[in-house]
């Protein structure tokens, strides 16, 4: 769900500039780990900005288990 959340302001999107240095992807190549690490770092930036703990509110929604 967050995930699609983030992705979601991109569905309208019709041209992504990416600008990268170092090594690594380039490229459209580089966008799932882009995705990926915007996802990663919301729940903190969330915290960070509102002092609510989005683990803590979702629970095992955002951590399923196998």
């Amino acid at each position: 769900q967050v995930a699609e959340a983030v992705a979601q302001p991109l569905l309208g999107t019709r041209r992504v500039t990416l600008v990268a240095g170092g090594s690594g992807d380039i490229g459209v190549s580089r966008l799932p780990g882009e995705i990926l690490d915007v996802v990663t770092r919301l729940p903190a930036a969330v915290e960070a900005l509102t002092g609510v703990s989005v683990t803590q509110v979702t629970g095992d929604k955002c951590h399923p288990r196998p």
